[in-house]
């Protein structure tokens, strides 16, 4: 969020792990977040609100069970949610919330945030966005009536609903329109619990962006940026056309409005501040040339190019290809990654910290790692262990699941095939000698990983070893850098 803010030219803090700071997870959850937060910043108060008690009480004995002590959990109904002993706010994320509950939920969370969140604060809100929901909405109410009067539990609710929709438009949606067919694709790999979150919720409505902006702005929050940090590069994101047409335009809401409509993105991760102030660009470059990135991804899967809806843009080779160099050796500044190379050609990143910090990180290829050198706690693996036992069931091995990084002051997201090799690797080196390298597994370890995993399914047993070993070749020396010993 912070990231977000400075590229756009805002002040914002970018807390130590250690210091004092106040971080709150509205719509918590099952505690994910929340208890990630808190154990790779062990000097911030975190907590975590929703409405659900079997989610807090999960959340809770997480935490128990990883001796996570400086992150608490608090039922209330954000309608009628009194606020009074909440300390001051310094940051605050909301994800899978707002398009999910009603007007006086949502009235809640913006008196929440008015009164709670410090001058300056920042906010993350995640929604379901229009127009690129559209022409889910008559599906959506179709698939919630169905399953009301089918089925008695939400799951087989969402089951049930989906089974009419296919009857009706085909298996993969083929008699809608392009962009209903894309969306109803793109579910239909996800599990029963996502689909009933999104189809079963009586309150589900997408939104337009400047909705979103108006009601926010109500509580003394405006705009910042999109969490995506491409995103606030307009020749990235837009065709020629619809750049063509923003620039006519000086407000950032019609931008982002041409941007949803000619995109139809389903989804929009977007940054606010709580009475935010400008920063001096030089004061700013500043800050950005102490940021401490690392690679994301393996040196031998690095890009140079990206893909817009123009097609390809490439990024210079003679400056980028030395700084993917040295990020293979390492975590680095963005001053001494801006001092590598010095093209012959005029390329902005050279003087630019701004495009370099976008560029690698909008892009995936790069994070920021606030802590370099802080090694993963006991804590840590603990939650990282109870993480991957609860996301992991009933989840492919190619999936994504979160790893909680105090190096990184949050999450990394890996397949779970290569989180389980980390976890077990992991364990091999709390019985290793003090400050004795960690030699890869052999063969045989990895096949019995993968036995104990899998069981009596020969086929999935082999795949699952592949997945691992593989894993560990390509990105162990990367993880390595980011404090992920493996």
């Amino acid at each position: 969020m912070a990231l977000v803010a400075l590229l756009t030219g805002q002040h914002a803090r970018m807390p130590g792990p250690d210091e004092a700071f106040h971080f709150l997870d509205i719509g918590s959850g099952r505690g994910f977040t929340a208890l990630v937060m808190a154990v790779a910043n062990p000097g911030w108060t975190v907590t975590g609100i929703d409405f659900n008690p079997a989610h807090l009480a999960e959340a809770r004995e997480m935490a128990a069970r990883a001796g996570i002590r400086n992150c608490r959990f608090i039922e209330a109904d954000l309608a009628q949610f009194d606020d009074a002993e909440l300390p001051e706010v310094d940051a605050a994320s909301l994800h899978g919330v707002w398009t999910w509950v009603s007007d006086a939920v949502r009235a809640g969370i913006l008196r929440l945030l008015e009164r709670r969140l410090a001058p300056g604060g920042l906010c993350h809100v995640s929604y379901n966005l229009l127009p690129g929901w559209g022409g889910m909405v008559g599906l959506q109410r179709l698939v919630r009536e169905t399953g009301l009067r089918l089925a008695d539990r939400a799951d087989r609710q969402v089951e049930r609903g989906f089974e009419v929709v296919r009857h009706l438009f085909g298996p993969l949606g083929e008699a809608t329109d392009e962009r209903t067919r894309a969306m109803l694709q793109m579910l239909a790999d996800k599990p029963s619990a996502y689909l009933a979150h999104e189809f079963m919720n009586a309150d589900w409505r997408p939104c337009f962006h400047a909705d979103v902006a108006a009601a926010f702005s109500k509580a003394g929050l405006s705009y910042v940026g999109s969490s995506h940090a491409l995103d606030s590069i307009a020749e990235v994101t837009l065709p020629p056309a619809a750049l063509e047409m923003a620039r006519k335009f000086s407000d950032s809401a019609m931008t982002e409005l041409i941007k949803d409509v000619t995109l139809g993105r389903p989804l929009r991760h977007d940054i606010y501040v709580r009475g935010g102030s400008r920063i001096a660009m030089v004061a700013r470059d500043d800050i950005l040339r102490g940021l401490t990135l690392g690679l994301a991804l393996p040196h031998s899967q690095r890009r140079l190019g990206i893909p817009t809806p123009m097609g390809e843009i490439g990024m210079n080779p003679a400056f980028y290809e030395p700084v993917f160099a040295r990020l293979a050796q390492g975590v680095a500044s963005v001053e001494e990654l801006l001092s590598l190379a010095r093209p012959s050609g005029a390329s902005p990143a050279s003087d630019n910290p701004a495009e370099l910090a976008a560029l690698l990180v909008g892009t995936g290829q790069a994070v920021l790692v606030p802590a370099p050198g802080r090694a993963m706690t006991a804590p840590a693996r603990a939650l990282n262990g109870i993480m991957f036992a609860s996301q992991a069931a009933g989840t492919a091995m190619t999936e994504t699941v979160a790893f909680a990084v105090p190096a990184l002051g949050g999450g990394f997201k890996m397949p779970a095939a290569g989180a389980l090799a980390v976890l077990r690797q992991q364990e091999r080196s709390e019985s290793a000698v003090e400050g004795a390298s960690l030699s890869l597994p052999d063969r045989d370890t990895i096949e019995r990983w993968a036995a104990e995993a899998m069981g009596d399914r020969p086929e999935m047993r082999a795949a699952l070893a592949i997945g691992m070993e593989s894993f560990l070749r390509d990105s162990r020396s990367t993880l390595e850098a980011l404090g992920i010993r493996c």
